[in-house]
């Protein structure tokens, strides 16, 4: 039965629905706001793909499909309405309701489409010994990797009736963003150490991110209500519309972040400088359970600027200096006067030697140290930072390209554990987690800043109050030619 079904996809899911490869596995994910038409996209891509194999002796094209999602209500309320919205049971083939499995016959073409939920172990085991072509994973985002692993290992396994391997092959799926601390943003996102960015992982999956929808650009808007995102946003929090509408990553709120003034909108800015004429400011956090340095700078309107970061685990000071610091810094900031504002507890031993992180970090550098290492002292310094402006700008700048590490702590990854969830209690200390480091490399870096801050401060209140004070004895005499 031959059926034709009209279907323009936006640009986003253009692409989305044309990626493949041939003669290898290939992933392919999309990620979009609610109703920019990422479950259409995921069964059409099924049909393009399918249209690209080679028919079998008959001239008809066969090819399998497994369509999972997280839970069976979800695949039986959404998932499978969404697929008979468009395939309907007598028209575009037909629905075996007892084994799930919707045979499509369209346009010489004949598509076995298996419809599976991973709710027990025993749906889990069925899904992974399937023989298939393809895998379509809804709200992929809700799925473990291990199971996205092992079911990418059953594609390209369909046994064709002409016994011809298949050409085509492999798994995608489409998504509502989660947070940040999900297994799959790392997925699909690397940060990279040597260019300090984030960007998508092409070489392990193809990723499209549609624009949000407020974006001039949004999509599928066409197909929804009048004012649908206007209506969707009213009464939602900041970090709702963040993620479900206009398509970002979020991040847990499982605790208050520690520095609750920070502002992506605000805070980040792009393609920020260094300057070779003032010093180059490092806040380090060492230790070899993980460590963690952010590069700063104070422009000469007291800006702070964060321009780089390295995160490392299992690395002695030695190895950091030496690996990872010194040809960091002759790579990005050649020639840079540089002082290191570290963690207080660096006077503690480092190597078998006796030798502490301080002396370690004092052979190639100046050292900013105080005694001091109490937690509100470097929260107050943040806060001064984070909320004030020098004229028209922030006061804290940091580049999300250089600093994506750092921007993901602020965002809420270094955050504060709870006492339990019922009352949302928060301890004093943050809770010990990827974020921790780098979150206190960069509270050591502002305190430096900060310090100085408090010293102009105190001039200016001496000065407004008695004047200038001479020293009760001067040094040698000036010698003026």
């Amino acid at each position: 039965m031959a059926t034709v079904i009209n279907y323009e996809p936006p640009k986003t899911l253009s692409r989305f629905i044309n990626f493949h490869k041939v003669d290898e596995l290939f992933q392919c994910w999309v990620t979009g706001p609610f109703g920019s038409g990422k479950t259409t996209a995921n069964f059409f891509k099924l049909i393009r793909l399918s249209a690209l194999e080679k028919p079998d002796q008959d001239g008809i094209i066969r090819t399998r499909a497994v369509v999972v999602r997280n839970t069976y209500p979800m695949l039986k309320d959404t998932t499978l309405k969404s697929w008979g919205y468009w395939f309907r049971d007598g028209q575009a083939g037909h629905w075996n309701a007892t084994d799930k499995i919707f045979t499509l016959k369209m346009q010489g073409m004949e598509i076995e489409v298996m419809f599976r939920p991973l709710d027990t172990a025993e749906d889990i085991a069925r899904v992974l010994s399937l023989e298939i072509n393809f895998a379509i994973v809804d709200e992929f985002v809700e799925i473990p990797r291990a199971i996205i692993e092992a079911l990418s290992g059953r594609c390209g396994r369909y046994n064709r009736p002409d016994g011809n391997k298949p050409t085509i092959f492999g798994i995608w799926g489409a998504s509502n963003p989660s947070t940040e601390d999900n297994w799959w943003h790392d997925y699909l996102f690397r940060s990279s150490e040597d260019e300090g960015r984030n960007m998508p992982t092409d070489d392990v999956a193809a990723y499209f991110q549609q624009p949000s929808g407020f974006a001039l650009d949004v999509e599928n808007l066409e197909n929804l209500p009048n004012n649908y995102y206007t209506n969707l946003a009213k009464g939602k929090t900041k970090a709702w519309i963040k993620q479900f509408i206009e398509g970002e990553w979020g991040f847990s709120i499982a605790g208050q972040p520690v520095v609750p003034s920070f502002s992506r909108s605000r805070h980040i800015i792009k393609g920020l400088k260094f300057d070779p004429v003032r010093p180059l400011i490092i806040g380090l956090d060492p230790g070899l359970g993980g460590s963690a340095a952010v590069f700063m700078q104070q422009d000469v309107y007291g800006a702070i600027k964060c321009l780089g970061e390295i995160r490392q685990r299992g690395v002695t000071t030695a190895a950091l200096v030496q690996e990872h610091l010194k040809p960091y810094i002759s790579r990005y900031f050649i020639n840079a006067r540089v002082i290191v504002a570290m963690d207080p507890a660096g006077n503690n031993r480092s190597g078998s030697d006796g030798t502490t992180h301080r002396q370690y970090l004092a052979q190639d550098f100046d050292i900013f140290w105080e005694s001091n290492n109490r937690l509100p002292l470097r929260l107050n310094a943040i806060e001064y930072f984070t909320s004030r402006h020098v004229g028209e700008n922030e006061c804290l700048q940091i580049d999300p390209d250089r600093c994506p590490g750092l921007v993901r702590a602020l965002s809420g990854g270094w955050r504060y554990e709870m006492h339990n969830k019922k009352d949302m209690l928060k301890k004093d200390e943050p809770e010990d987690n990827e974020w921790t480091h780098i979150g206190d490399a960069f509270g050591y870096g502002c305190r430096y800043f900060h310090k100085a801050a408090e010293r102009e401060i105190r001039y200016r209140q001496q000065s407004a109050t008695g004047g200038f004070t001479p020293p009760k004895r001067f040094g040698s005499v000036y010698n003026v030619r």
